[in-house]
């Protein structure tokens, strides 16, 4: 190939219905597709490669249309030795072609019509003025840039190809570019002006053939790129000046100005439609969710805020933090306030609560007659046998003396009466106790001795802040309970384990319980809905809510070594 040289194939040729006029071609074709070559390289240099003595090779040396027929053999030794001087001759003949459609155009063109005056400086203002009025709309905005356009470039028409989704698209109609066309390949390297008569840049012929392919196409006979920071964001296509004539260097330079602010504008197009679509939500947020203020830093709170509100805002400038407010009883508000750093002022929300404190008093409610359901029920367990001894003692005749299994079970009642009172006074002491960070191996290890039970702890220590006294008292409730409830000394039996997961705040104590055959009133096995319900010992019931008091919760189901009973506690 000659130096500079572009090797077009036979299928980017086919694919423009037009070639531009002054573009030099050499056409190296083989005899056995020459029917394919199209008609608009008929006047280019044709040189002929085929099968001496063929039909079509034969066919093409008698017609002369080639300037040489070449066989294979020649073609491959001499042809680097014709394209050089062909390029030549094709060259001299494009410049023929061109200098003759020139005089053609200029012999068929019309007379110039008048051109109008030069709009005065008050137009201007009035694009200006209705281009910033439609900032906030991409339509109106590129409507009143193509009724300024028409009216600075004197164009017949004006087209806006923007990108969006992977190609350009026209803001009228259906026309579209994709991204890989080799007109938008060149103008995003090449910042210039594409003019229909004239091509400005170097030559590149499949650019060129798609760039007149486009304007054919869109009725275009100008197309003006738009550049933001090297990437091409979009292309005018400027249809012929309502006038006839050509479009000058003044008309591009207009051209190229008109672009640069259309960009500018529609940058500022997005960051506007941006703000007013958060305005629309912060409305909607307005009828919809908590209501947010910024108060500077001498700014008095509204008197249309609630005063609930008002005082946390003063309660949070008195105190330089964030401060909350919770709903209740009589203030149905939640909100929160803090300080504003950059200004000095104050931030504040709120939101009113009134369902909210609604619901959590009924769930108080239903707690609380829940709580008496099962403490009624408890005491009335524990105290139930003691009436029946003590009634059967006082049914009996002074006279005669109590039977020996009488004495013994008024004595067993006596001891569980005993018994009960003091785990009431455990249970009124519960407001009285501190919580403080202790080692739970300890605990677990005392309970355990002190009802004969063996239990294994972990190496590392078990550090959680918790009650001491209450949870040994619900260790040692929950142990000797399960051991009673089953038959001999079953205390000997039972595994109790110790251990942790999570770490420092997070941390969870785990005991587990195992054994064969264990039971536990309301948790092992599942209360019965239809069944009589049985509490069992106020102790058990104390035990369960100093679980929950410190977080945790009492689980039982199958183990690894049989029935397992599971304790979770966290900090107080």
């Amino acid at each position: 190939m000659p130096s500079g040289g572009t090797v077009l194939t036979l299928d980017e040729v086919v694919a423009y219905p037009s070639l531009p006029p002054g573009l030099p071609i050499v056409v190296v074709a083989d005899t056995l597709v020459l029917d394919r070559v199209p008609a608009v390289l008929e006047r280019c240099p044709l040189v002929g490669v085929g099968r001496p003595h063929s039909a079509t090779f034969e066919h093409l040396k008698l017609s002369g249309r080639a300037i040489r027929c070449m066989d294979y053999d020649e073609s491959g030794e001499r042809l680097g030795e014709f394209l050089p001087l062909l390029a030549e001759i094709a060259e001299r003949r494009a410049a023929l072609d061109l200098v003759a459609e020139k005089n053609q155009r200029g012999s068929n063109t019309n007379p110039p019509l008048p051109v109008p005056a030069a709009s005065g400086a008050m137009d201007m203002w009035d694009f200006l003025e209705g281009a910033v009025e439609n900032m906030g709309s991409r339509e109106r905005l590129l409507a009143e840039f193509r009724r300024a356009s028409r009216h600075v470039l004197n164009a017949s028409h004006i087209v806006f190809f923007l990108r969006e989704d992977g190609e350009f698209r026209a803001d009228r109609g259906a026309s579209h570019c994709p991204n890989d066309d080799p007109l938008i390949v060149y103008l995003s390297f090449r910042p210039l002006v594409l003019d229909g008569a004239e091509w400005p840049g170097p030559p590149d012929p499949l650019a060129e053939m798609a760039a007149r392919n486009r304007m054919a196409l869109w009725g275009a006979r100008l197309l003006v790129p738009m550049h933001d920071n090297g990437h091409l964001t979009g292309v005018i296509a400027c249809g012929v000046r309502n006038d006839g004539q050509p479009y000058d260097a003044q008309d591009k330079a207009r051209a190229v100005s008109f672009a640069r602010l259309l960009r500018e504008f529609l940058r500022q197009n997005k960051q506007s439609s941006r703000l007013h679509g958060l305005y629309e939500r912060s409305l909607v947020g307005d009828r919809y969710f908590p209501h947010t203020q910024l108060l500077d830093a001498d700014e008095t709170p509204s008197v249309e805020m609630p005063v609930a509100v008002r005082a946390l805002v003063g309660k949070a400038r008195r105190d330089r933090a964030t401060c909350r407010l919770r709903p209740g009883p009589g203030q149905p508000f939640r909100g929160a306030a803090g300080l504003v750093s950059e200004t000095g002022g104050a931030w504040v929300f709120w939101e009113e609560a009134s369902n909210d404190v609604a619901d959590w008093m009924q769930d108080q409610r239903q707690n609380r007659l829940e709580l008496l359901r099962d403490l009624s029920l408890t005491l009335n367990h524990e105290l139930g046998n003691a009436l029946v001894s003590f009634a059967a003692m006082g049914n009996r005749s002074s006279q005669l003396r109590l039977p020996a299994a009488l004495r013994k079970s008024i004595a067993s009642d006596l001891a569980r009466l005993t018994r009960l009172n003091n785990d009431l006074v455990k249970l009124a002491e519960f407001a009285l106790m501190q919580a403080e960070k202790v080692d739970l191996r300890t605990i677990l290890q005392q309970a355990g001795e002190a009802v004969g039970t063996t239990v294994e702890v972990p190496p590392d220590p078990v550090e959680i802040e918790v009650v001491g006294e209450l949870v040994r008292y619900a260790l040692e409730a929950l142990i000797c309970t399960i051991a009673e409830n089953q038959p001999a000394d079953a205390s000997s039996r039972l595994k109790v384990q110790l251990r942790s997961t999570g770490d420092a705040t997070a941390m969870t104590a785990l005991i587990s319980i195992q054994g064969t055959g264990l039971e536990l009133e309301g948790i092992l096995p599942d209360p019965d809905p239809d069944q009589i319900p049985n509490q069992g010992r106020l102790a058990v019931f104390i035990a369960k809510e100093i679980v929950r008091l410190h977080g945790g919760e009492i689980h039982a189901g199958p183990g690894m070594e049989g029935t397992e009973i599971l304790l979770s506690l966290r900090h107080w």
